[in-house]
């Protein structure tokens, strides 16, 4: 239950921080056709991770519950650092190194190991018996 709360407290912590990051776009970058096109994809794209993440969490709050809870802990661990890693590289690629680093790929990877375990996790047993 408490891993439940963290789930749902961090994706809608997770979702504030997509609507702060817009407001970042939005300000940092008012006039957006003297931005290089492809650092604007790349700073868009990156936002749209951070939702990405935030929906993952917010869902798997509403909705957690298994059989192996230890695939899902792992599972839940690796969204963390996923969503983390995500919203570290807006922040890294869109201020600093204006380009493309390893954190998004990095935690788009964590996001998606994470939601298969997740998934491997919630199967029931053939047998009926619970681990």
């Amino acid at each position: 239950m408490k891993l439940r709360r963290l789930h749902l407290a961090f994706g809608l912590l997770l979702f504030v921080a997509f609507l702060v990051t817009g407001q970042f776009m939005r300000r940092d970058f008012p006039d957006k056709s003297l931005i290089d096109q492809e650092f604007r994809l790349l700073m868009r794209s990156r936002h749209i991770y951070i939702l990405l993440v935030s929906l993952s969490h917010i869902l798997l709050g509403i909705y957690f519950v298994g059989v192996r809870r230890w695939i899902q802990y792992a599972g839940s661990a690796l969204l963390f650092a996923g969503a983390l890693s995500v919203l570290y590289a807006f922040v890294f690629e869109t201020y600093t190194v204006h380009g493309y680093s390893q954190f998004s790929r990095n935690g788009l990877y964590l996001s998606l190991y994470g939601t298969v375990f997740h998934v491997i996790g919630g199967f029931r047993l053939q047998s009926g018996t619970n681990e």
